[in-house]
């Protein structure tokens, strides 16, 4: 902030000049007054002397007092009044003067010039320089002029002496006028306009230059220095601007940077670096967004030193935020820019800005919103379209994205600046290249380099620079080059307010000691810019700064005491002059004057008490700053000496002295310290150190699992400090399971096995501290040890399964589940428990067996799979699934015994599939995947003895294996909907249901089944097909529900969304739109509110068509009108004119002969109405020949006898505003002929008759040939067009008319012409013979167009199947006579025939058909001969013929190839290719062609060179047969063939060189080409090298020939050839190829293959540019990381602790550009740890450290009053259990002693104070060292008393007399009244409540507490409990004004403060009661009610002392009188409910 002082204040005592006489010159003859301001106590006498000799106060000379000031006026002064005059003040304490000089003159001499003189002119001008920081710079200029000019040098209109040191720059001149300024070292503040003014007196000349200065390269690391103290915070709204301001003062002139979180801010378009005209430092941050939160900190720094100030940025975010905010764009210049973002509700209105210019549709912007998407297009950007863009919700949040337009301007000019008149204007533009041709221009005329016009480049920097700008300077200012554009508006402020000019003949005087007098005059302008005040400055000769010490309003003189100053120094001194609009710039005092203070002792020593090994400090203030000296115990302490134990510092006024670790035996020692007049001393107390405990393993994490070994260890400050270790609050005791142990300072507490039981909390309490240990002690878990999971577990049916495993602990819970549910032990599973061993056992396994078994242990298990291949069973049915074994199984007699298999009677065949086998008795067959054929009746025959099996296999069941169902079936009307689904078998049956009831087939839904996929299919969805749709497969289902809306209403016509409407006054007004459905509503707005249906706006409706009609148009009526639908739709009405417009009143006359009058009238509607009268603009006064007339609202001009020079235009308008649709031009031919005639007036009398359609011919017939006439139509005059013709026939004129535009009245017969035209039928104008073909893509739009006859003609559309209406793919629109249908995304189902219909008109056809077109082309191919060649490409549809070609010629059927069409492919393929096959093949449609080259490698025979698109004379040229391509084959090329071939063809022109090589070998090439690999965006270089020099190459990619470009750049650099490609990207990939040119004619020549290789841009080499930052914060706040990378749109992954972090409500990922971050939310401890990023090969990681919160003190100390020789209790909560604290008396450390007593239990932290005395009566401080609380401890004496029990009533209540506190309140006798009663109070719990009221006489000190004569009472029905808590605190002096104070009150009570006396009687002196309404949380318990108002007794119920009495509440009090020195006493009352 801005440093210095105020104006010295007086307080009184000797006389003081406050305001000095100034000195002043007048002219002889006028009246002269010197003023001053005196001050003093007492006041002084006055005595003004005129050179040392006392005036007269007589006749012209009189003196006047007001107030403190004192003036001395004379009148008619004379040159011998001329003097000194001195002013003396005295008083009895002291004296004082001052002095001032008055001048007499007649006049002013006036210096004439000298015929020779010459104005200055500039020889050489100052050149502009950037330089380097730290570089010299010299600016030299050459000078002519007579007499010699003088130079002075300034930098942004301020004197380099005021900015810079002398030693910093240097000014001097060198022989041949030559002149320099030379600056030092530069630094970049710097850096600006530096202007060169010359002066004779002659004139003026200015010559201006322009220094830039580089700075260094900011340190990337940050500034790690902080702040001291906590920085301010400054809190901003999002989207909001925030603006930091820092003012600093110094010489030079400090460098400025600007931080955010340690980093510099680099000025860009949201952050603005800039200095004010106040001197203040800005830096302006725009549009803030939540990344600029942080810490800014101002750095200024300068050779004498740095300073820095830092505040606190947080940015608030809105509630209503955007669901997607804007992402920055950047675009190339000339490209679209697109920017978009999401909004939470459709309906939330928004709007775009560009800054502070808020956006409107139009062609350059095109706002869009698609639900809840809002975009932005941008067309055409450019340089001035780059800044920031805002989307902003009305009333709620912004969302913010910068758009940067890259192009040949990088940084643009400002979009507007304002400059003062006079001040520099600079502009500044950066270009991407250092270029030429530059263009700076304003208001479109270009700029020139002049005196006031600097134009500078340095490199890519462009500079303007506008000296001393002037009104004239303001404008659009514009930069260009080549095409690219940068405006800036400048707007000159006007400096109308101009601050006084400086005081000159400034001088001091050191003649008197200790003062100096210092005198000026005023500057020499003081007559225009008179100063209201001077202000004096003063500096030290050692610092920099000036300090404002002294304002006076008079000049003269001020001497400056050294009373004064503040401390004893060499002072310099300076002056300014200051009015209203600034101050003048300071004038010096010549030398310096040294001045000392008077001191004195402002804040003296005190005794300090430290403990022993502590620092003591002992300070003291002066007055003023002055030298003084310290002593100990009288020995004085000299500074400097080496190894001493204090230090002594001094600062400004303040000294101190520090004794460093004093000792036990200093305490008692005496500090003293002496200055000149000035001694204080103070005593040193020093005591013993507390116990402290300085180390502990409290962190560590103690959690333990049992049987582990527990040490909890302390270490103490002194060894002999005791120890009590404490668990839950209980003193532990050692024994066996616990031991205690000590060594020293060391304290072990051992817990040698742990039990859980031992949980819990332990401290360690050494008195006055403690340690806090939270034990959990866990049981370890249980786990597996060993099991027989990995076994084989596939099993017969009927075998034994077990399966075990082993815990670790033999008591472990063990749970078995099978298929995830628990099983249960019966006869066919059994569960055996062996100490840690289980076991799970099926003796006879089954089938149903088969599945996943688990052993559970808790926290492990073991899996196993179970399976059974199938069951053994006797002879019975057997069931089998599909695909699984069967096994039949039989046991015979005898081993030997044969037996037969029979299936239904036939034997059963062994083989891959049935097994059949025998093993001993058993006998088997066994099928291993059983099928449905395998049913039937197995028999096993053993001859005498047969078993039967009956056997059947099933299916499956159903399941439904895929399907849409998981798809978003939302759809519009008539939308096409699929649901589909695919079976696990393709017979399986489905049933399709809608809302539970079984659809059918129809026409509106079809049901389609292919193998196992099933389909519903609604062709055309309406909305009563909303429901929900099941897909049921017998054992499986989906259900899919189906959403069906209508579409949204959109307004069709018109198609803009904002048109801007003009309307007349009294004009009909009609706005109208057309919607998509006739059933829509709409609603419509004006100015934001609806509008209802008046007489004069009316709402109409027809099918589509809505209309807003205003009959009459009126002022009011113009506003923004709105049709409210989906879409909105705005009308901006302006209605021109207003009613007193005049309106016409008849037609004038158009013509009229020379010499006849001119009458032109008109009617206003309002008879005041000023108008005014104009002739071609000229307007027109009375005069003789003009005559204006107001009669009424009649408006007439007359102008008599009318000339030829009166023809012209008239207008009739009121003052700015012209009326239109006034009369015309007025021509009057004034020639001597007779008047023009129209001969064949009856020929215009019949009525014409046409027919709709059809033209017209008008003819009239003139007297006079070349006579001007004008034909008019409905008296408007018509002109020839593209339909109306208009000519001229000697003396026939005539007009041809298309029918509609008949017209009306010929403008020479002035007769109206009938015309009558019946209705003529709608005809179609641009029908043809046959159908229109109309050609569209599929997927783009088709737009069908009839134009009719006329235009309210009724037409409709059919399509190929049906009618057509407007929908979401259809669209009908009308502009007058054209009706147009517009198809979008059009597909092959669109294709066919429509049909416009008219009712009078045969229809017109058109059929829209699809273009053929390639999406994918033909590729080059290379083969060897008898390879084959296959070429294929692929058409936008299936049905599209194409033609094969090579090299032009349609191919001829073969046997070689094969031509093939599948669906959209269409192929070639060549077999046994040889060279014959070598060429150019293509494949073409009748609407596209695709090229390809195929290369035959091997023997090939020689061929003419066919060259396309070439016709050189004397060569026969050929066409193809498709007509498109033209070829001239030169045949045997000879070497005078070269040459420059040419192509014309209807004014086209092409040209190509033909270059013959002679018979020399052809041109090869010497080094090929390489495989290249570049990374993305990078350059890439292909290379060959050439045999010859003069070689020509062409270069292809993938056989496409390339051009040279932007993206293409051709090299050649003797036999190198070159081809870069620019800014690589994914679709560069591919073959080029580079090609020599070469004869191709000589026979049996090998054709060189041309050179290829392939191009592959690699993936990006993506480093890491800002790698992350550890990040340090507390527990629930907000952790930000942040990694910016070299390259944008990399994909990376945030991991924390080796863990993926996902996105969710506490953390947040983005990526923005490069910059990536991670933030996470509502900490925890548990979050610490290291956060990660990781991309491909890159890796950064950063730590994230959670501290506790600080320890906070929720529940403060309260003031306590404790009876003496009792225990006082202070108690407060704090929030956290572990908080330590620390307890004060005063300042004094309070510890643990008998005396005090210090508890530390969970968050309650308590002191207890034994035996109080009024000692401890004090401020007692609980310290949690990052918060206090303190409280005041009132001790109240004791006196004896009495205890006893009163009567109480009601509710039996007892009341206890705890004995008697208070002191004797005044004399018996006295009599004391209430003056004020108590008043309710209202307050919020827990908030203190107090109750006051004031009593007639002073206490005489005496303070009151509860209990002395205070009384409480609660109200009726309160809560049963204790009496209030009141304290009495002490009062004013006067002890007038007592107060009840209840800390917290309960919900609702009622208070009563008495004011009792000794001999006051009861009735008179009961105050009024008063109320306490607390308003907090209700009390849920009965009873706790309010009371306000009297008590339920009458004044005379109330008892008298000695009796009892009884409150609302039943509560009784009774007491029992003491005498105590004739005073009555009251016990202290404790009250206890009856039955406790």
């Amino acid at each position: 902030g801005k440093a210095g002082s105020g104006p010295m204040d007086v307080f009184g005592g000797a006389p003081r000049f406050l305001a000095y006489p100034r000195t002043f010159t007048v002219q002889s003859g006028a009246d002269a007054v010197l003023k001053c301001q005196i001050a003093g106590d007492p006041r002084p006498s006055i005595i003004w002397e005129k050179d040392k000799s006392p005036i007269a106060l007589l006749g012209r000379f009189q003196v006047e007092a007001e107030g403190s000031v004192y003036s001395l006026s004379i009148s008619q002064v004379t040159p011998a009044d001329s003097g000194q005059y001195v002013c003396k003040a005295k008083n009895a304490i002291g004296e004082t003067y001052a002095a001032a000089t008055l001048k007499v003159e007649a006049g002013e001499l006036q210096q004439e010039g000298h015929p020779e003189d010459m104005p200055p002119v500039f020889l050489s001008k100052p050149l502009s320089w950037q330089v380097c920081r730290g570089e010299d710079v010299m600016f030299t200029c050459r000078i002519s002029g007579q007499p010699s000019p003088v130079l002075q040098w300034e930098k942004d209109g301020r004197q380099l002496s005021d900015l810079f040191e002398s030693s910093h720059f240097s000014v001097g001149m060198e022989p041949e006028d030559w002149h320099f300024l030379k600056i030092f070292s530069a630094r970049p503040p710097d850096g600006g306009v530096y202007v060169c003014r010359a002066r004779n007196r002659s004139g003026e000349a200015l010559a201006a230059a322009v220094l830039l200065v580089n700075p260094m390269q900011p340190d990337q690391h940050g500034d790690r220095r902080h702040c001291h103290g906590q920085p301010k915070a400054f809190a901003v709204s999002e989207g909001k601007h925030a603006k930091f301001r820092c003012y600093v003062t110094g010489k030079p002139k400090p460098e400025i940077v600007w931080k955010k979180d340690g980093k510099v801010v680099a000025p860009d378009r949201r952050h603005l670096v800039y200095e004010d005209r106040e001197g203040y430092f800005i830096l302006k941050v725009l549009y803030c967004k939540a990344r600029d939160q942080g810490l800014y900190i101002c750095t200024a720094s300068n050779t004498a030193g740095q300073t820095l100030s830092a505040v606190q940025l947080h940015v608030r975010e809105h509630r209503v935020r955007f669901q997607l905010q804007l992402e920055d764009v950047e675009v190339q210049e000339c490209e679209d820019a697109v920017l978009e973002c999401k909004v939470p509700l459709e309906t939330i209105p928004t709007a775009w800005y560009l800054e502070d210019k808020q956006l409107q549709p139009s062609h350059k912007y095109v706002i869009e919103e698609q639900g809840l998407v809002r975009r932005l297009t941008i067309r055409d950007a450019r340089a001035d379209d780059d800044g920031i863009y805002l989307c902003e919700m009305k009333d709620k949040g912004r969302s913010i994205a910068e758009v940067s337009v890259r192009g040949a301007i990088v940084k643009r000019l400002p979009r507007k600046l304002d400059v003062m008149e006079g001040e520099n204007a600079a502009f500044c533009v950066e270009t991407r290249d250092s270029v030429e041709g530059i263009r700076w221009s304003r208001n479109g005329l270009e700029l020139r380099e002049t005196p006031c016009t600097v134009l500078k480049s340095f490199g890519k920097t462009h500079l303007l620079v506008l000296v001393h700008v002037t009104r004239e300077d303001a404008g659009v200012i514009s930069f260009s080059v080549g095409e690219s554009q940068t405006s800036a508006q400048l707007r000159i402020k006007c400096a109308k307010r101009v601050p006084p000019s400086a005081p000159v003949a400034a001088e001091m005087s050191t003649d008197r000691s200790n003062a100096a007098l210092l005198t000026w005059c005023p500057g020499p302008d003081v007559h225009r810019t008179p100063p209201s005040s001077y202000v004096l400055e003063r500096q030290e000769a050692s610092t920099a700064e000036w300090v404002q010490c002294l304002t006076t309003d008079l000049a003269s003189m001020v001497e400056v005491l050294g009373d004064s100053v503040p401390a004893e120094a060499d002072y310099c001194f300076r002056i300014c002059a200051v009015n209203k609009y600034g101050r003048s710039r300071p004038v010096e005092f010549p030398g310096s004057v040294h001045l000392v203070p008077v001191a004195c002792v402002r804040r003296a020593l005190k005794d300090v008490q430290v403990q022993a090994g502590q620092d003591a400090l002992f300070s003291l203030e002066l007055s003023a700053s002055v030298a003084g000296s310290w002593f100990l115990n009288g020995a004085k302490l000299e500074e400097g000496e080496e190894g001493q134990r204090y230090c002594i510092k001094r600062s400004g006024t303040e000294h101190s002295l520090l004794l460093r670790g004093v000792r036990l035996a200093e305490s008692g020692a005496k500090v003293k310290f002496e200055s000149s007049g000035v001694r204080d001393s103070a005593t040193l107390r020093v005591q013993e150190p507390p116990v402290r405990i300085v180390s502990s393993n409290e962190d560590a994490a103690h959690t333990y699992l049992a049987s582990e070994r527990v040490v909890l260890a302390c270490e103490l400050s002194r060894a002999d400090g005791p120890v009590q270790w404490y668990k839950d609050g209980v003193e532990v005791e050692e024994g066996e399971h616990l031991l205690l142990e000590h060594e020293g300072p060391h304290h072990r507490l051992i817990i040698p096995s742990a039990r859980p039981q031992d949980t819990g909390e332990f401290v360690c309490d050494a008195g006055g501290d403690s340690v806090f240990y939270n034990i959990t002690v866990t049981e370890p878990p249980v786990r597996i040890v060993s099991s027989n999971e990995d076994a084989a577990h596939t099993y017969l049916a009927l075998e034994r399964v077990v399966l075990a495993c082993e815990l670790s602990r033999a008591d472990g819970p063990v749970q078995w589940y099978k298929d995830g549910v628990e099983v249960e032990e019966g006869e066919h599973l059994l569960l055996e428990h062996e100490g840690p061993h289980h076991r799970l056992i099926i003796p006879s396994a089954r089938p149903q067996d088969t599945g996943e078994f688990v052993c559970d242990a808790g926290g492990d298990s073991v899996f196993y799979n179970i399976s059974i291949s199938s069951w053994r069973i006797g002879p019975s049915i057997l069931l089998a699934r599909t695909g699984l074994p069967l096994l039949l199984e039989c046991e015979v007699s005898t081993p030997d015994a044969p037996v037969r298999w029979l299936k239904d009677g036939e034997a059963v065949p062994s083989d891959d599939v049935v097994a059949l086998q025998a093993e001993g008795c058993a006998r088997r067959l066994f099928i291993r995947s059983a099928r449905p054929s395998d049913s039937g009746t197995y028999t096993c025959d053993a001859g005498e003895d047969a078993l039967s099996f009956t056997v059947t296999v099933t299916e499956p069941p159903v399941r439904i294996v895929r399907s849409n169902e998981d798809a978003a079936h939302t759809y519009l009307a008539s939308e096409r909907v699929v649901l589909a689904c695919e079976l696990s078998r393709a017979d399986g049956p489905v049933q399709w249901y809608k809302d539970g009831v079984e659809v059918e087939e129809d026409e509106h839904l079809l049901l389609e089944c292919e193998g196992p996929h099933h389909r519903l299919i609604i062709p055309s969805a309406r909305p009563q097909d909303t429901g929900e749709f099941v897909c049921d497969a017998g054992g499986d289902s989906v259900f899919y529900n189906i959403t069906v809306t209508e579409p949204p209403v959109r307004i069709l016509r018109p198609q803009e969304r904002s048109l801007e409407l003009q309307a007349l006054v009294l004009q009909r007004l009609e706005l109208r739109c057309e919607l998509s459905r006739a059933e829509a509503q709409v609603c419509w707005f004006k100015d934001g509110l609806e509008v209802d249906e008046t007489e004069n706006l009316l709402l109409r409706a027809e099918g589509a068509q809505r209309w807003l009609i205003v009959p009459q148009a009126r002022a009011e009526d113009a506003g923004e009108y709105i049709c409210e639908t989906r879409d909105d739709l705005i009308f901006c009405v302006a209605v021109e004119g207003t009613a007193e417009l005049p309106l016409p009143l008849t037609s004038c006359p158009q013509c009229l002969a020379a010499g006849d009058d001119l009458v032109v009238a008109c009617e206003v509607s309002r008879p005041s109405a000023a108008v005014r009268w104009l002739r071609d603009g000229q307007e027109l006064v009375a005069s003789e020949r003009v005559r204006i007339e107001d009669r009424g609202a009649l408006r007439q001009l007359t102008i008599l006898g009318a000339r030829p020079s009166d023809s012209g235009s008239y207008v009739c308008d009121r003052p700015g505003k012209a009326v239109p649709g006034l009369p015309g031009h007025f021509l009057s031919p004034l020639v001597p002929a007779p008047p023009v005639r129209v001969v064949n007036k009856e020929e215009a009398k019949m009525p014409v008759e046409v027919l709709e359609g059809e033209s017209v011919t008008l003819v009239a017939r003139l007297t006079q040939e070349q006579a001007p006439v004008q034909w008019l139509k409905n008296k408007r005059v018509l002109r020839s067009g593209a339909r109306l013709l208009l000519g001229t026939q000697g003396t026939r004129l005539p007009a041809q008319f298309p029918a509609w535009l008949l017209p009306d009245s010929c403008l020479r017969p002035a007769r109206l012409l009938m015309v009558l035209s019946p209705e003529a039928p709608v005809l179609f104008v641009n029908k043809q013979e046959k159908p229109e073909k109309v050609l569209v893509l599929e997927g783009g739009s088709a737009v069908l167009s009839a134009i009719v006859s006329k235009e309210q003609a009724p037409v409709s559309w059919r399509g190929p199947l049906q009618p057509l209406a407007a929908g979401q793919r259809c669209e009908l629109r009308r502009e007058g006579r054209v009706h147009s249908l517009v198809l979008t995304n059009v597909g092959k189902d669109d294709a066919g025939l429509y049909t416009c219909l008219s009712y009078t008109d045969w229809p017109l056809l058109m059929f829209p058909e699809l273009q053929v077109k390639f999406v994918r082309g033909l590729s080059d191919v290379q083969a060897h001969v008898g390879e084959t060649v296959l070429l294929w490409c692929e058409l936008c549809k299936a049905r599209g013929q194409v033609v094969w070609l090579k090299d032009g010629q349609e191919l001829e059927p073969s046997g070689r190839w094969e031509i093939k069409a599948e669906g959209r492919e269409r192929s070639l393929a060549l077999s046994n290719v040889g060279p014959e096959d070598a060429g150019e093949y293509s494949c073409e449609s009748k609407d596209d062609r695709t090229l390809a080259t195929v290369t035959v490698q091997g023997e090939s025979r020689g061929h003419g060179a066919l060259l396309q698109g070439l016709d050189p004379p004397g060569a026969q040229p050929s066409a193809p047969g498709n007509g498109l391509c033209h070829a001239l084959t030169v045949q045997q090329c000879q070497l005078g063939d070269a040459g420059t071939v040419t192509a014309r063809a209807e004014g086209l022109v092409s040209t190509a060189r033909l270059s013959v090589q002679g018979e020399g070998p052809g041109v090869l090439f010497v080094r090929k080409l390489q495989d290249v690999v570049a990374e993305e965006l990078q350059d890439a270089l292909l290379e060959v090298e050439l045999s010859r020099e003069a070689g020509e190459v062409q270069w292809l990619k993938q056989g496409v020939l390339l051009q040279p470009g932007s993206k293409y750049q051709f090299q050649e650099a003797g036999r190198r050839r070159g081809l870069t490609i620019r800014s690589l990207s994914p679709s560069d990939r591919g073959t080029y190829r580079c090609e020599s040119l070469h004869d191709r004619t000589q026979a049996n020549r090998p054709i060189p293959a041309p050179w290829h290789r392939s191009l592959s841009p690699a993936a990006r080499k993506v480093s890491v540019r800002k790698p992350l930052s550890d990040v340090e914060t507390f527990e629930k706040e907000t952790a930000t990381f942040q990694l910016e990378l070299s390259h944008a749109d990399v994909p990376g992954v945030w991991t924390r602790d080796g863990i993926r972090v996902k996105p969710s409500r506490t953390c947040r990922v983005s990526a923005t550009g490069c910059v990536h971050s991670l933030t996470l939310l509502g900490l925890t401890l548990e979050d610490s740890g290291t956060v990660t990023f990781t991309s491909d090969t890159l890796r950064s990681s950063a730590r994230l450290t959670i501290r506790a919160l600080p320890i906070r003190i929720i529940k403060p100390l309260r003031d306590k009053t404790a009876l003496a020789r009792h225990k006082a209790t202070l108690e407060c909560t704090v929030s956290q259990a572990r908080g330590r604290v620390r307890w004060f008396r005063g300042d004094t450390e309070i510890f643990a002693s008998d005396k005090y007593e210090i508890c530390n239990l969970d968050c309650y932290r308590t002191l207890i104070i034994h035996g109080v005395g009024p000692e401890d009566e004090a401020s007692y401080t609980c310290d949690a060292f990052d918060d206090r609380s303190t409280a005041r401890l009132l001790v109240e004496g004791e006196a004896e008393g009495m205890l006893g029990t009163g009567p109480g009533g009601g509710g039996g209540g007892t009341v206890h007399g705890a004995g008697t506190t208070g002191r004797c309140m005044g004399q018996a006798g006295h009599g004391l009244q209430v003056l004020r009663g108590l008043q309710n109070v209202v307050v919020v719990a827990p908030a203190e409540a107090r109750l006051e009221y004031e009593v007639s006489a002073p206490l005489n000190g005496v303070v009151l507490g509860a209990g002395t004569r205070v009384g409480g009472e609660r109200g009726p029905g309160a809560q049963a409990g204790a009496v209030p808590d009141l304290t009495q605190h002490e009062w004013g002096a006067a002890g007038l004004r007592r107060q009840c104070l209840r800390q917290g009150p309960a919900p609702r009570a009622r208070y009563v403060c008495p004011a009792w006396g000794p001999s006051l009687p009861w009735g008179p002196s009961m105050p009024r009661p008063g109320s306490i309404t607390a308003t907090g949380p209700p009390c849920p318990r009965p009873g706790s009610v309010s009371a306000t108002g009297p008590l339920p007794t009458q004044r005379g119920s109330v008892a008298p002392p000695g009796h009892g009495w009884r409150g609302g509440s039943g509560w009784g009090l009774g007491w029992d009188p003491a005498p105590l020195g004739g005073c009555q006493v009251l016990p202290d009352l404790s009250f206890s409910p009856a039955g406790h």
